[in-house]
């Protein structure tokens, strides 16, 4: 019975979120800006691992590091040359919203997030 349960309480989880393997396209808008930045973020999901990668279009892709999936959270860091991008998530559906964390040496800004499965 207890093995039973826990099946059903696994199955449930991964449920919640979905598989979340594919594109995804949205923007970020940092605190007190006046526009969207694009963001196209291509995912490999296995199991609770996050892998891919990231960036403002196809053709400027970085990779995904400390990939993670817990329930309907999704966490995952890009690192860009000088910035440090720390994405914390709640996926639903086909939709993930949330902050964004944004670090160089000198700066630390915030930001929110949408994005949409688009493949």
């Amino acid at each position: 019975m207890k093995r039973t349960i826990a099946v059903v309480l696994l199955l449930t989880m991964n449920a919640m979120a979905g598989d979340l393997t594919g594109k995804w396209s949205g923007s970020f808008k940092v605190d007190g800006a006046d526009h969207g930045v694009p963001q196209l973020l291509i995912f490999k999901q296995d199991g609770a691992k996050l892998t891919g990668s990231g960036g403002p279009d196809q053709s400027e892709q970085y990779p995904i590091e400390n990939g993670k999936i817990d329930g309907e959270r999704v966490g995952f860091e890009i690192t860009t040359g000088e910035w440090k991008f720390t994405y914390h998530l709640n996926a639903r559906d086909a939709r993930m919203a949330g902050d964004l964390e944004l670090t160089s040496v000198n700066d630390k800004r915030t930001a929110k997030v949408t994005l949409s499965k688009t493949e």
